[in-house]
């Protein structure tokens, strides 16, 4: 026996929407990489120029002191590389002198490196003996400070040779500064001083690298709080999506289903009718229309009431649907009228097996909540896809035609369309 129970509502899919924390997470992250290395980045480039700034200031300044405290020693071999050339100046005893005076200049300053060279580019002076009598007069800072401006680069040596040593891994500063005598317009000499900014650089690292954790730090706590906001605001975003969806979907099942019964209504029932209708046009096989009307309802709903009465109606649409194939459509049209459009019918022994077994379906009692045995039975008339008729309508009006037909014949029976009026008063 089959108790009588509501439809459970179909499931409805859920599509996807907008991911708010998606794209806040993605794009948070995004930020906080980006600010942190901006930030950095600045950082570095602003230290850098101030300490090119402050470390060119120095070299200008130490160049001038040496110049007044070398002046001595190497005016004496500019005139001698004027007079001689490079190889004399080499071998002239000046050059050691000099070098003694530059050692004395350059302790307890930065300066790692002195080069001198004469107005015509020649290097009358350096702590590194092999560049003494070279000339690099197309050197560009060599070139600035001849034309009377001062030139200075920041370089990053592995090895360098500072007065004999040799310095590894060292971030140099170099400028390159005009010298003139007391009140003289002429150029004496270009000054070249590197001067040893490791600490200095090696400082700006490390503050670059404190500014990065730091400003990721303040933005990963901001980012925590903002998420646990956005990650509510996005629940907030799903939660009336869904409730949209439900309700788009709400609306649309209902102006094409039943609301008792969850079934197709008349409206989808004539739209899937006309379908098959076409389908059996272009492939020339056969369908079946069945109109099924329930024996006695009126009685059921008068005795017992109208929530018995809808009860009924529900187990019958769950009864009709349990005895047809997922391509058939069953379909409540109102009141106590059922339809089944059954799709590619193989031949009428089919048609009658199926309206066999709907019969069989309603067999057993139903069974109230309250533990009622009500017993149903099904009056059904079947019209036939093309041979009874080609049109929606038409295809209605004779499936109505034989469920009468059936219910003339005593109820609970099934009969097939027949257009001979003498025929179906007979049968």
């Amino acid at each position: 026996m089959l108790t009588i129970q509501a439809l459970p509502a179909p499931p409805r899919p859920v599509r996807g929407g907008f991911r708010l924390l998606r794209y806040f997470s993605v794009a948070s992250l995004i930020a906080i990489v980006l600010a942190a290395g901006g930030l950095g980045f600045f950082f570095r480039q602003s230290a850098l120029k101030q300490l090119i700034k402050v470390g060119e200031d120095n070299n200008i300044s130490l160049a001038r002191a040496f110049s007044n405290a070398l002046r001595p020693h190497y005016i004496p071999l500019i005139e001698a590389a004027q007079k001689s050339g490079a190889a004399p100046v080499k071998a002239n005893p000046q050059v050691a002198t000099l070098h003694q005076a530059v050692l004395d200049a350059v302790r307890q300053t930065h300066v790692v490196k002195v080069r001198i060279y004469d107005p015509s580019g020649r290097t009358i002076y350096s702590s590194d003996p092999q560049q003494i009598g070279e000339i690099d007069s197309a050197d560009p800072g060599f070139v600035a400070a001849r034309a009377g401006a001062v030139k200075t680069a920041l370089y990053q040596r592995d090895s360098f040779d500072a007065f004999g040593q040799t310095l590894t891994d060292r971030s140099l500063l170099a400028t390159h500064v005009p010298v003139r005598g007391s009140g003289a317009r002429e150029l004496d000499a270009v000054f070249e001083l590197y001067a040893d900014v490791t600490p200095f650089f090696d400082e700006i690292r490390r503050t670059q690298r404190d500014i990065r954790f730091g400003t990721a730090t303040v933005l990963i706590l901001l980012y925590g709080a903002l998420f646990f906001i956005v990650k509510r605001a996005d629940g907030v975003i799903k939660s009336q999506e869904l409730r949209r969806q439900h309700d788009e979907e709400t609306i649309l099942h209902l102006a094409h289903h039943d609301t008792l019964t969850g079934l197709p209504n008349r409206k989808l029932f004539s739209d899937r009718l006309s379908l098959t209708l076409a389908r059996v046009k272009r492939s020339g096989h056969m369908a079946a229309l069945m109109f099924i009307d329930l024996d006695c309802f009126k009685a059921i709903n008068d005795s017992m009431g109208h929530a018995a009465g809808d009860r009924v109606l529900q187990a019958a649409g769950k009864l009709l649907r349990g005895s047809l194939r997922d391509v058939d459509t069953v379909a409540r049209l109102g009141g106590d009228e059922f339809t089944i459009i059954l799709d590619d019918v193989v031949d009428v022994e089919h048609v009658a097996t199926v309206a066999q077994k709907i019969k069989a379906a309603f067999a057993a009692a139903l069974t109230t909540e309250d533990g009622v045995e009500i017993f149903i039975s099904p009056s059904i008339g079947i019209a036939l896809c093309p041979i009874d008729a080609d049109s929606v309508e038409a295809l209605v009006d004779a499936a109505d035609a034989a469920m009468y037909d059936a219910k003339a014949a005593g109820r609970n029976t099934y009969r097939f369309y027949t257009p001979d009026p003498k025929t179906r008063a007979s049968a």
